[in-house]
């Protein structure tokens, strides 16, 4: 049974590499060119792994949780908003509303956005 082959994404192609048993029998070594530049490690031809120097696994991860970050500032700026006075008076006004004065209020919406 032949098996589909994958492509090899073009950044890896573009990376230098060894394969596993170099660096099973010359890590030193392979070690050493890692820190200088990432190397894919490759099974059976395949690049399968990369090392590469902490410091720029560092900025990768920081560049990664970046737009994550500005998403949990912008999320804990909005539940402030939402707690602060003018939203803590419509919210309080909104459990004590009659069934009827919510069912009113949801139509009045309705009636606009169907002009």
């Amino acid at each position: 049974m032949k098996t589909a082959a994958v492509a090899i994404d073009p950044l890896l192609r573009g990376l230098p590499s060894v394969d596993a048993s170099t660096v099973k029998n010359q890590f030193r070594e392979v070690a050493a060119r890692a820190a200088q530049t990432a190397i894919a490690i490759s099974r059976y031809g395949r690049p399968e792994w990369v090392i590469m120097p902490a410091a720029e696994f560092v900025r990768l991860e920081k560049s990664r949780r970046a737009p994550l970050d500005t998403l949990s500032g912008q999320f804990d700026d909005l539940v402030a908003k939402m707690q602060g006075g003018k939203s803590k008076k419509a919210v309080k006004s909104l459990f004590a509303a009659t069934p009827a004065a919510l069912g009113k209020a949801a139509v009045k919406p309705a009636k606009a956005n169907a002009r």
